[in-house]
């Protein structure tokens, strides 16, 4: 990639910016080389600003200095004949200056965003996988790693930092993909990480309790949800209407293209642009159907996924499927062959033994959808003992 330069890049948020080539962006101090700008804002743990000295002892090109005081933006300091700049509200900006300096990589590129409590990983790797099926590469960034589908590495977050992001689209459009499918978590909406994307699709799957940790409350959970179809770029908005919030979502986003995913709930169609609804769900020994009526047309989906959630990770992936001109047809011919994501009600089979199902599921509303699913598919008489038993933990201990 050709150096940048630091004036172009802050251009117009500090006009006094000092000529310089670099040739990266780093928030991580331990990372940094003579040829990067590095990056100092106040994290969930550390701030950035403690680590300035460590920047300049290994002679950085410049550092950008969060400021929370609007009247010292744009403030230049020396130090080692390093440059240090101000900057307000430095986070909120950098998705930006990122997409600057990897070239505004997203202009070429369809993304699709997928955030909610749970499904976020199954809802990507379904896309991911169908369009694999049908001939299309594709890339991802989400919980289970970053990269190409079969062939991802593993990352620490389940969204990736502002400039990681941006740096990732850089490489997949170099390779000519035009497709990406991301996972966007609510920590990485809440610290502006994908502020700068746009947006093609952006999924909804549900919100229950989790990360309240971080977010303190319901109400501030939802908001960072929110945040994602209020205040980013997206062009397409699919939400499951069968969960409570997007039931109230979709009345606010009147004036947006939207489909609403619902499973037997077909009077949610009446607010959107498009919709799918689930008419009937058939659950067989290895495999449901589902049966539906759309915006596209009608027909039954045969899948090998477990569980009523899974139906509704199934028709959100289906629904952006055929938002990307997919046949009807093509997806309905080939639904059966999407398999199980790791870890996400993965199902093994051994002639002669009990059957083992692995859930990721760590939330209350999770495990409990979790047995739910074993319930609808198995006979209680053989199994139920475990059932109870696991019934009665999760009871005591989790709801």
């Amino acid at each position: 990639m050709k150096k940048n330069n630091l004036k172009y890049i802050l251009f117009p948020w500090i006009k006094n910016t000092p000529q310089k080539k670099f040739s990266n962006l780093s928030l991580d101090s331990r990372k940094l080389t003579s040829k990067d700008v590095f990056i100092a804002i106040k994290g969930t743990k550390k701030d950035g600003n403690d680590f300035i000295f460590e920047a300049v002892k290994k002679r950085v090109v410049a550092i950008l200095s969060e400021t929370k005081e609007k009247k010292k933006h744009g403030e230049i300091n020396y130090i080692n004949n390093i440059p240090i700049l101000s900057f307000f509200k430095l986070s909120e900006k950098i998705s930006n200056l990122a997409a600057r300096v990897y070239k505004e990589p997203a202009k070429t590129l369809k993304i699709i965003g997928v955030t909610g409590t749970n499904g976020k990983t199954t809802v990507t790797q379904l896309i991911n996988q169908w369009s694999e099926l049908l001939g299309k590469k594709i890339a991802t960034m989400g919980t289970l790693g970053n990269g190409f589908y079969n062939a991802l590495k593993t990352t620490k977050n389940t969204t990736s930092s502002a400039i990681d992001i941006q740096s990732f689209l850089h490489i997949a459009a170099k390779k000519k993909i035009n497709l990406v499918t991301m996972e966007v978590s609510s920590h990485g909406l809440v610290q502006n990480r994908v502020k700068n994307i746009p947006f093609y699709i952006g999924i909804f799957t549900n919100l229950t309790q989790d990360h309240l940790d971080y977010h303190k409350n319901m109400k501030q959970y939802e908001s960072a949800k929110w945040s994602f179809f209020s205040q980013h770029k997206i062009k397409k908005i699919i939400l499951n209407a069968n969960d409570k919030y997007a039931k109230k979502w979709l009345r606010k986003l009147s004036d947006k293209y939207t489909i609403a995913v619902t499973i037997q709930n077909e009077k949610q169609k009446k607010y959107s642009t498009k919709w799918i609804n689930a008419t009937g769900i058939k659950y067989n020994v290895n495999s449901t159907d589902v049966e539906f009526e759309s915006s596209w047309g009608q027909g039954i989906l045969s899948t090998c996924l477990i569980g009523y959630f899974n139906i509704q990770n199934l028709l959100l992936s289906f629904a952006s499927m055929l938002e990307m001109n997919y046949k009807l047809s093509d997806l309905i011919n080939t639904s059966i062959q999407l398999q199980p994501i790791l870890g996400r009600m993965q199902k093994f089979d051994v002639f002669g033994k009990p059957k083992v199902i692995i859930d990721y599921a760590h939330t209350p509303d999770a495990l409990k959808k979790a047995l739910n699913a074993i319930k609808s598919y198995y006979v209680k008489k053989k199994y139920g003992v475990y059932l109870d038993v696991a019934e009665k933990e999760i009871k005591q201990n989790v709801l």
